[in-house]
């Protein structure tokens, strides 16, 4: 890039006489010819001045938030509207990602599976970004990137190198519920949840909180296969499957980490029926922290998951790639215990 040094020696003046006149300096005694001669030389070189680079700034900021606020998103989530009423959290985090839209100016519209299995969206509007909220199948991604190739996904992380990705951190939030427990005299801690879950491709993998879990019990010697009450994240597959291990059990274990809150609500109900109370029976740590984990009977302690700072951050991440400001990249959500009592000093 030319400098006003370069300008100078071309044009046989001095670097101040150069600066005032490309900066419109009138009250400079020089002859028009000189003025003419400089700009040329300038022009010739590409230089610009400061106020040039700031008003092409300016307008350049204009034009981008002019094109953005006529953005649309289109939202796609994991889970179908019967499974979204059983877990609040997703419709927490969509409802917050919506808000996140509106207040950049944006428009959304929400993305369906269709019969195949693919998403679609019932709007005519072109879509210049879409935020997924969970798992997703590569053909369900592929079905996105037919509407548009900046995708931003919330809790799952189906291909660090193309997608910009937002999940919590799964790993401080295990270290944080186990320290918990064992501040309380438990070593020995039983898990309810989801052991496997279905990745990008249908095939199973470990649900990333069951995964942390498994490997710091092992690391103490203290993971016990029986101490797994294996179900899906929902209120019914929990419920059924608390009854089986009060049944093979008679009892429930003294402390038990819960994967969601959607997951709590059958584990409770179980413990209830069969004349146990938490925590003097059992000692409870839940995950999401939605409004279930607050006003349950008791309220429980649980893993706050910063859903706002996730939708922020999907947003930032859309402006990034119309920007083109840096590669896809994962971003780790930070995490925080609530502590309400549910966890009872053992004995």
């Amino acid at each position: 890039m030319a400098t006003l040094k370069d300008i100078a020696l071309r044009a046989g003046v001095s670097q101040g006489t150069v600066s005032r006149i490309l900066n419109g300096d009138s009250t400079l005694n020089v002859a028009a010819e000189t003025r003419e001669n400089v700009t040329r030389i300038a022009m010739e070189l590409g230089y610009r001045s400061t106020s040039q680079k700031h008003k092409n700034s300016k307008e350049q900021e204009a034009e981008q938030t002019k094109t953005t606020k006529n953005r649309t998103i289109g939202i796609a989530q994991m889970f179908e509207m019967p499974q979204l009423q059983d877990d609040i959290y997703y419709m927490m985090l969509k409802n917050l990602v919506e808000a996140e839209c509106f207040a950049n100016g944006w428009n959304t519209v929400s993305l369906y599976r269709g019969g195949n299995g693919s998403f679609m969206t019932n709007s005519d509007r072109n879509l210049d970004g879409i935020i997924a909220l969970g798992r997703f199948t590569k053909e369900e991604i592929r079905s996105f990137e037919k509407y548009t190739g900046n995708l931003v996904f919330i809790d799952s992380s189906p291909d660090e190198m193309k997608y910009y990705s937002i999940v919590p951190n799964y790993h401080m939030a295990t270290r944080l519920v186990l320290q918990h427990f064992a501040e309380e005299g438990y070593e020995s801690v039983a898990y309810a949840g989801a052991v496997y879950t279905y990745n990008q491709v249908k095939e199973l993998t470990m649900d990333p909180r069951y995964y942390y879990y498994k490997n710091s019990m092992l690391d103490k010697n203290l993971f016990d296969e029986k101490q797994i009450i294996n179900c899906e994240m929902n209120s019914r597959s929990s419920y059924e499957a608390m009854n089986r291990y009060l049944d093979e059990n008679g009892i429930p274990p003294k402390a038990l980490f819960i994967s969601s809150d959607a997951t709590a609500a059958g584990i409770l109900k179980a413990i209830r029926e069969h004349g146990f109370s938490v925590p003097d029976d059992c000692s409870i740590v839940t995950y999401n922290n939605t409004a279930f984990s607050e006003s349950s009977t008791p309220p429980l302690d649980s893993i706050e998951v910063y859903l706002r700072e996730s939708a922020r951050e999907a947003a930032f991440a859309l402006e990034r790639l119309w920007n083109v400001e840096r590669l896809p990249r994962k971003i780790v959500v930070p995490c925080s215990l609530v502590v309400r009592g549910s966890v009872k000093k053992e004995q």
